[in-house]
């Protein structure tokens, strides 16, 4: 008797706001997730959502993380949010791997907050190597969803964000069922899309080269950058100088997950 596949993983992320948990209950088709406010939002674990399709012969498991908003707001709790979320990542190795980022926007103009996102997601904690699906939400009142990616595609892209595929939907029926022709035409847009990604080989971020190799020698990252060799600075470059992050983050952070590391080294 021939064991069932397992179903593709896919780990929303994006800011506060943007519609993760609406994202969730649009795959799913009826509410399994609650939207969370700024004062309910002191949980950092990601949230697990097994969702079966049976009318689009499809499962998945998907992951919704806290919504990571400017560092500067709480720098505390967004390092935390991040340790979470790669704590996330390297688990999923052993559950088949990750098959897709969905990166989770509202429509408008990209934000610094947003670049950050990605490149602490996508460069940092996945190392580029997890596909990554450009969600962009909000655009009930377009005449044509699609024509939004159409018109800022260049200036998505310009701002480093390059999606390996994207999606141009809203979440809501809105008021008496307004826009429910096109929730459900989005639905099925995002289906199709995870029916894609789900079809590919999963990624697994490989925890004993690259992070092992940088994080062993975290200590050194606390003498002056004149002491460091060029490849013990390289992850410190990255966040500070692409993500943004104060130094002190920054080493703050790597030492965090050294310890994450280790604890999934030992088991």
């Amino acid at each position: 008797m021939s064991s069932q596949p397992r179903p593709p993983n896919f780990v929303i992320f994006g800011e506060m706001g943007v519609g993760k948990s609406s994202l969730v209950n649009l795959i799913a088709g009826k509410t399994l997730a609650k939207s969370s406010s700024g004062a309910q939002s002191c949980t950092l674990e990601s949230t697990e959502y097994q969702v079966t399709i049976p009318d689009s012969q499809l499962n998945v498991n998907l992951f919704d993380t806290v919504g990571l908003d400017s560092p500067t707001m709480n720098n505390a709790n967004y390092l935390d949010a991040l340790v979470k979320a790669h704590e996330l990542i390297v688990s999923l190795k052993n559950r088949g791997g990750v098959h897709g980022l969905l990166f989770c926007i509202k429509a408008g103009r990209v934000s610094n907050t947003m670049q950050q996102n990605y490149r602490l997601f996508f460069e940092f904690l996945c190392q580029e190597q997890v596909p990554l699906a450009l969600v962009v939400t909000n655009l009930e009142n377009e005449k044509n969803m699609d024509d939004w990616w159409t018109k800022n595609k260049a200036h998505i892209e310009k701002s480093g964000i390059v999606p390996v595929t994207h999606v141009c939907i809203t979440t809501i029926k809105g008021y008496q069922n307004a826009y429910e022709a096109r929730y459900f035409e989005s639905r099925k847009k995002v289906l199709n899309m995870l029916k894609e990604l789900g079809s590919r080989d999963a990624c697994s971020v490989d925890v004993s080269s690259w992070f092992a190799r940088m994080c062993k020698k975290l200590r050194e990252f606390l003498v002056p950058a004149k002491g460091l060799g060029k490849s013990r600075q390289k992850m410190l470059q990255m966040l500070t100088k692409r993500c943004k992050l104060c130094k002190e983050d920054a080493v703050q952070l790597l030492q965090r997950i050294e310890t994450d590391e280790e604890k999934f080294m030992i088991q």
